[in-house]
């Protein structure tokens, strides 16, 4: 049978050949017709949406407290049931559905039973459901998760229209964050090691010739922080070989690329005016750049520590080289 089919039927009566009373009546013929509903469709109502909210950042979606919106909502029924029961299925580890009445998550979380119905008598029996990860989820960057939601209609709706459960597939796409890349300017190795003398008495900075200058292809402002043996030196915000106006080590565009080329900047590292160091120290010196605030792109990394280390040299003994002599030929007339 296919739906909207209409069966016609035929039933013949005919009186057995054993009824011989003259009164028996001539066959009688009666027509039936079986009619064979078309499900009603399933249209979407106002809530419903198969858009994902972009990627995801793995690194934000961890460190999270509480459950981040996909932007997937369910929200469907047909002219013959609106009581729809849902389940999810698929890589479902990382994700939830939530009930809602409009814009507050409903009191009840039961995903059977659910009205969905734009034109439901109250407007709070009006339901839906939304996928959320899980705080704390912690899928692995670069990858998608498939999952499947089934929306089946309630057992209380017997009209013959009522559709078959409908399937609908939603995937998340798992950003893959970016390296932290030199752009230029960045340098990994000292000048030293360093004269703990001439520190002492330098009426200016002394250039360590250590700086970084990194960022990623997810984000180019960043901040810097430097801890360790901070004492004796200091970091220092430029513009290319010229030292930056503003000295504010956060939002700091990292960026070979940037327009206008002058907002690329970068941080150097310096030894204090009369830096009074130890002979034989090394200076053990921590940068920890991180993504700056303003850094929304799922791709943005981790932060990013480097060591830094100072060399402070020791003082060479003075030596007798063959013809010192600290005795005196005296007493002299």
């Amino acid at each position: 049978m296919t739906q909207g089919d209409v069966l016609d039927l035929t039933v013949v009566a005919t009186p057995h050949s054993s009824c011989t009373d003259p009164r028996t009546p001539a066959p009688l013929t009666v027509s039936w017709n079986v009619t064979i509903a078309t499900a009603a469709a399933w249209v979407k109502e106002s809530r419903d949406d198969d858009s994902a909210s972009g990627s995801f950042s793995p690194l934000r979606l961890a460190a999270s407290s509480a459950r981040t919106a996909t932007g997937l909502a369910f929200h469907r029924n047909s002219d013959a049931c609106k009581r729809v029961d849902v389940a999810l299925s698929g890589d479902t580890s990382h994700v939830e559905l939530r009930r809602y009445a409009g814009t507050t998550e409903a009191g009840s979380q039961v995903l059977s039973d659910i009205t969905m119905d734009d034109d439901a008598t109250q407007s709070g029996s009006n339901q839906h459901v939304r996928l959320y990860f899980k705080a704390g989820a912690a899928p692995t960057g670069g990858s998608i998760l498939d999952v499947t939601i089934v929306a089946t209609p309630n057992a209380a709706c017997t009209d013959a229209r009522t559709p078959a459960p409908l399937t609908v597939g939603w995937s998340l796409t798992i950003a893959t964050t970016s390296p932290w890349v030199n752009q230029g300017s960045d340098v990994a190795t000292s000048n030293g090691p360093y004269s703990a003398l001439t520190l002492a008495v330098a009426a200016q900075r002394t250039d360590t010739g250590l700086a970084f200058h990194r960022s990623a292809l997810g984000c180019r402002q960043i901040d810097v922080a430097l801890s360790g043996d901070t004492g004796q030196v200091e970091l220092l915000r430029y513009q290319g070989a010229t030292e930056a106006s503003s000295q504010v080590l956060s939002g700091i565009t990292m960026h070979s690329a940037a327009t206008p080329s002058t907002s690329n900047h970068h941080v150097k590292l310096f030894l204090k005016a009369r830096a009074a160091v130890t002979q034989g120290d090394v200076l053990d010196l921590t940068i920890v750049a991180t993504p700056n605030s303003s850094c929304t792109d799922a791709r943005t990394p981790a932060p990013l520590t480097v060591s830094w280390n100072l060399t402070i040299a020791t003082a060479a003994a003075w030596t007798n080289q063959g013809s010192d002599d600290s005795t005196s030929d005296g007493p002299f007339s």
